[in-house]
C-alpha cells in the first residue's frame, strides 16, 4: 500500500512538473510574440504620426494661402490671424517630420526640398501682404493672379504626396508584420494550451486512481456538511435550500415553524408546495423567488406585501431574498432562500403612523381654529357695534357684515369637512382639486407670511386613487415648504400629465436641505425640528407613494441665490392597492405637516 502510494505520488509530481514546463514554455513564447506585437504596433503608431505631421504641414500652408487672399480682398486684419498662426507653427511640424523620419533615408532626402518649398511659399505670401500693407494693392493682386503661389503650393502637395505614399507603404508592411506576429502568438497559445490540456487529462487519470485521497475528501465533505447544517439551524432567520430543480433539500427550525413542515417532510417536494406565497392585498399568487433565481441566476428579493401561507391556513407577512448556490465551475446547483417574519416590524410601522396622525390632528386643529377665530372675532365686534348703533340703517349694515363673516366660517367648516373626510374606495379626482383644498387650509399661514403661490395646473389629468392618502401627501409637503420659508417666500406647484400617470412638482424658496440630511430625509423619526417635529412626515409620504406604485425624488440647494427644495412626485393614473391609512379611522388624519 505504501509503495503504491509512493508511486502515485511520484506520478502526480511528474505530471505537475510536465504541466508546469508546458505552461512556462507557453509563457516564454507568448511573451516574445507579445513583445514583437508591441514593437510592430509602436512602428504603426510612428507611421501615423508622420502622416499626421505631413497633413498638418499641408493644412497650415492652406491657411497661409486662405489668410493672404482674405486680407487682400477685405483689407481686414482678422484674416491675418490664420496666416500668422501658420507662420509660427509650420516650421515646428516640418522639424517633427524630419525627426520622425530620421531612420528613413529616402524620406530624409526629401526633407530639404520640403523645407525649401515651404519657405518659398511663405515668402510669396509674406511679400504679397507686405505689398498690400504698403499701399501697393495692385501689385499684390497681380502677384496672386500670377499663380506663383499656386505653383509652389502644387509642388508642396506633390512632394507631400510622395512622402505620404512612402509612409503608406511602410504602414502596410508594418501592419502585415503585426498580423503575422499575432498569428504566431495565437498558434503558439493554442498549441501550448492543447498540450497543457492533454497533460491535465493524464494528470486527472492518475489522480483518479488514488482512492485514498477520494476517501479522505469524502470524509471532509461529510464533516463540512454537518457543520453547515448546524450553522443553518442556528440562524435566526428562516432558511430553505433547494436543488437545481427547485426541490426542497433542507429547512432550518425557523422555516419549519413558519411553513408548518418539518425538514424531513419537506425534503424532495417542490418549493411552491412548501413555500406558497401571495400578495397580501390582491391575494394573487406571487411567482416563487426560487424559480426566478433558477431562470436568471441572479439574487432575487420579494416585492412588498408578500405573505406566506402556513400549512394550517394562516398567513404571515414576510421579507426574503433568494440566491443561487453554485459549484466551483459557477454552475447553479441549487438555491438558498432566506426569509423572516415581519409582523412585529409592521406593528412598529403602524404605531409610528398613528403617532404621526395624532400629531397631524393637533396641527390641523390649530390651523383651523386660527382660520375660524378671525371671522368669529369680527362677528363679536360687529354685534357690539350693532347694539350701540345710533340708527337702524347703521345697525343693519353691521349685521350684514356679521352675516358675511358667519358665511365665511360656514365655508371654512364645509371645506374642512371635505378635506378630512375619509373615503372607502378609490375615486376619480384631479391633483389640482386636492391641492386647492390643501391651500385653503393653510391660507392663513400663507397670507400671514406673505408667501407668493405660483400654480400651473393647465396640463393636469384625472387619476383614480384614494383621495385621503393623496391629501395626506400634499398636505405634508405644503406644510414642510411653508415651515422652510420666511416672510415673502415663493411656493411653486405644478401638476402635469405624464406617461402612465401625473407628475407633481412642489418647490419652495426656503433655506434648502444639506447633502447629509438629504441622505436621511425619508428615514422614520429623523427630524431637524427639535421643537415640533416627529420625524415621520416625509417617511409617511414616501411610504404612501410606495404603496400605490408612485415615486418621489428630492433636489435641494443651500447656497444663495438659488436656495430652496424641490420635490418631484409621480402618481399612477390608477391606484389599485388599498389605502395605507385605515378607513375605519376617521376625520383628522389627512393634514399633518411633515418634519425634516
Amino acid at each position: 500500500m505504501a509503495g503504491r502510494k509512493q508511486r502515485g505520488t511520484l506520478a502526480l509530481t511528474a505530471g505537475v512538473a510536465i504541466i508546469m514546463a508546458v505552461l512556462f514554455a507557453n509563457a516564454v513564447i507568448s511573451y516574445q510574440n507579445t513583445q514583437q506585437l508591441v514593437s510592430n504596433n509602436a512602428w504603426v503608431q510612428h507611421t501615423f504620426q508622420v502622416i499626421s505631421e505631413l497633413e498638418l504641414t499641408l493644412s497650415l500652408l492652406k491657411d497661409v494661402e486662405t489668410g493672404q487672399r482674405g486680407y487682400l480682398i477685405t483689407h481686414d486684419s482678422v484674416y491675418l490671424e490664420p496666416y500668422q498662426q501658420a507662420m509660427s507653427e509650420i516650421g515646428g511640424h516640418v522639424d517633427r517630420v524630419a525627426t520622425l523620419t530620421g531612420d528613413n533615408e529616402i524620406q530624409q532626402h526629401r526633407i530639404p526640398q520640403l523645407r525649401q518649398l515651404v519657405a518659398e511659399r511663405l515668402n510669396i505670401a509674406r511679400e504679397n501682404i507686405d505689398l498690400e500693407q504698403n499701399g501697393k494693392h495692385a501689385e499684390a493682386v497681380g502677384s496672386v493672379i500670377s499663380q506663383a503661389g499656386k505653383s509652389k503650393m502644387d509642388q508642396v502637395r506633390d512632394l507631400v504626396g510622395e512622402m505620404r505614399n512612402e509612409e503608406d507603404l511602410l504602414l502596410r508592411e508594418r501592419v502585415e508584420s503585426s498580423h503575422q506576429a499575432l498569428r504566431h502568438s495565437i498558434v503558439s497559445f493554442v498549441v501550448a494550451t492543447l498540450l497543457a490540456l492533454i497533460f491535465v487529462l493524464i494528470y486527472y487519470l492518475v489522480a483518479r486512481r488514488e482512492l485514498w485521497q477520494s476517501l479522505e475528501a469524502t470524509q471532509a465533505i461529510q464533516e463540512r456538511e454537518s457543520w453547515l447544517h448546524t450553522t443553518l439551524r442556528s440562524i435566526g432567520d428562516a432558511v430553505i435550500a433547494t436543488d437545481r430543480k427547485g426541490a426542497v433539500k433542507f429547512l432550518n427550525g425557523v422555516a419549519e415553524t413558519l411553513t408548518g413542515f418539518s425538514s424531513h417532510e419537506a425534503e424532495g417536494k417542490p418549493i411552491g408546495e412548501i413555500f406558497p406565497i401571495s400578495n397580501e392585498v390582491t391575494k394573487k399568487v406571487v411567482e416563487n423567488p426560487v424559480e426566478k433565481v433558477l431562470e436568471s441566476g441572479l439574487i432575487i428579493g420579494l416585492a412588498n406585501h408578500t405573505v406566506l401561507r402556513h400549512r394550517e391556513g394562516h398567513e404571515t407577512p414576510i421579507e426574503d431574498s433568494a440566491a443561487p448556490i453554485t459549484d466551483e465551475a459557477k454552475n447553479i446547483i441549487g438555491v438558498v432562500l432566506v426569509f423572516r417574519d415581519v409582523t412585529q416590524h409592521r406593528l412598529a410601522q403602524d404605531s409610528a403612523r398613528k403617532s404621526e396622525k395624532l400629531a397631524a390632528a393637533g396641527r390641523l386643529a390649530a390651523t383651523i381654529a386660527h382660520e375660524i377665530n378671525n371671522p368669529l372675532e369680527a362677528v363679536t365686534n360687529l354685534l357690539f357695534l350693532a347694539r350701540t348703533a345710533e340708527s337702524f340703517e347703521e345697525a343693519k349694515q353691521y349685521m350684514s357684515s356679521a352675516d358675511q363673516e358667519l358665511a365665511r366660517v360656514a365655508h371654512i367648516t364645509r371645506q374642512t369637512l371635505g378635506f378630512v373626510r375619509a373615503t372607502v374606495a378609490a375615486s376619480e379626482t384631479r391633483i389640482s382639486t386636492l391641492l386647492e383644498e390643501v391651500l385653503m387650509v393653510y391660507s392663513g399661514r400663507i397670507r400671514a407670511r406673505q408667501i407668493e403661490v405660483v400654480k400651473d395646473f393647465s396640463h393636469d389629468a384625472p387619476i383614480t386613487a384614494f383621495r385621503g392618502d393623496l391629501v395626506q401627501v400634499f398636505s405634508n409637503l405644503v406644510s414642510n415648504a411653508l415651515d422652510a420659508m420666511g416672510t415673502g417666500g415663493k411656493l411653486s406647484l405644478i401638476a402635469k400629465a405624464a406617461d402612465g400617470g401625473v407628475m407633481f412638482v412642489i418647490q419652495d424658496s426656503g433655506s434648502g436641505v444639506t447633502v447629509a440630511n438629504r441622505q436621511r430625509i425619508f428615514d422614520a423619526f429623523f427630524t431637524t425640528k427639535s421643537d415640533v417635529g416627529t420625524g415621520l412626515g416625509l417617511w409617511v409620504v414616501k411610504d404612501l407613494l410606495n404603496k400605490f406604485g408612485g415615486t418621489i425624488e428630492v433636489e435641494s440647494n443651500t447656497e444663495p441665490p438659488d436656495q430652496g427644495t424641490r420635490f418631484t412626485l409621480f402618481i399612477p393614473s390608477v391606484v389599485t392597492s388599498e389605502p395605507l391609512i385605515s378607513r375605519s379611522e376617521s376625520t383628522v388624519n389627512q393634514s399633518g405637516a411633515s418634519e425634516v
